[in-house]
């Protein structure tokens, strides 16, 4: 989004957020918006990516990375793929 802001052209980011309950009760899928809490589930999942903290966002997402790869093995190992 850098480089089309710079450009002035309106960008538009589709958020795939770590979510639970998908109404906006649990906050699993919080955001930084233009320095404002928002919910993926509730408030979007569309922002104007401008105004995403997207450094915020990759962390989020990342934070279950060793539990899923941990997940995964084990199913593949018991699904013998």
């Amino acid at each position: 989004s850098d480089m089309t802001k710079l450009k002035k052209i309106k960008t538009i980011a589709s958020l795939n957020a770590l979510m639970v309950c998908g109404m906006g009760m649990c906050g699993t899928c919080r955001l930084t918006i233009g320095g404002e809490t928002k919910l993926s589930c509730s408030d979007g999942p569309e922002f104007d990516a401008h105004l995403v903290d997207f450094n915020e966002l990759m962390e989020r997402l990342n934070v279950y990375k060793e539990e899923e790869k941990y997940a995964f093995e084990k199913w593949k190992t018991e699904a013998k793929i």
